[in-house]
């Protein structure tokens, strides 16, 4: 993306030429002759008869014309009807080529600091992009890694539960295994003690005597 060309508003030629005029204080001081110039400035509003009669009041040529230029800075319009005026006069045309080339010389300066201004804004706002940019493709793969879950796994902080923890909402307790311990005579189940293993003995030589008949059952007895 190129930077659009700078131009310059109607502030910042205002302030080219009351710069323009600054710069050319001492060389007008001794070129111009104020008096020459009130009608034409009076007749467009630059001067009224009060700022003639103030600059008049000066004892002399340099301070009449150096009076004059401080009112002619306090108005945009100032410099241009000055110009107007000497250009009317035809005795000082040199002038006029004087101030042209300072106010070029000043207007070039200060478009060159609007370019270089915009210029450094756009590398900025291009740099800030690519930052953005790196960040959120960063930022994708640390949270969202393709293939993966982005929710990360937790650890409980209760340490009297005893869970172990695997994942968010899913924990897993071994005490509700659903593996069945070997009962007794089972392959892999611990021996019974001796006084039980003969208890159960007995238990399974008489079982069959539980379920005799009460006649039967006497029979046998005897």
């Amino acid at each position: 993306m190129e930077p659009t060309a700078p131009s310059l508003t109607e502030e910042d030629l205002t302030e080219v030429k009351k710069d323009a005029l600054e710069n050319l204080r001492v060389y007008l001081c001794e070129k111009i002759i104020a008096e020459r110039h009130f009608d034409h400035l009076r007749a467009k509003k630059i001067l009224s008869r009060e700022d003639t009669e103030e600059i008049s009041c000066r004892t002399s040529s340099r301070k009449r014309a150096g009076k004059l230029l401080d009112y002619l800075q306090e108005n945009p319009k100032g410099l241009d009807t000055l110009v107007e005026s000497i250009r009317r006069e035809k005795t000082q045309n040199f002038l006029i080529q004087k101030i042209t080339d300072e106010v070029l010389k000043l207007r070039n300066i200060k478009l060159e600091h609007l370019k270089d201004g915009a210029t450094n804004n756009l590398s900025r706002s291009n740099s800030d992009d690519s930052n953005f940019s790196e960040k959120l493709r960063a930022s994708t793969v640390i949270y969202h890694p393709e293939g993966e879950s982005s929710t990360a796994p937790f650890f409980s902080t209760d340490s009297s539960l005893n869970l172990p923890v695997l994942e968010v909402g899913r924990t897993e307790n071994p005490t509700f295994s659903s593996t069945t311990l070997p009962r007794p005579g089972d392959p892999g189940a611990p021996p019974l003690p001796p006084e039980l293993q003969l208890e159960e003995e007995g238990t399974c030589g008489n079982s069959s005597e539980m379920f005799l008949p009460l006649r039967s059952r006497a029979l046998l007895r005897q």
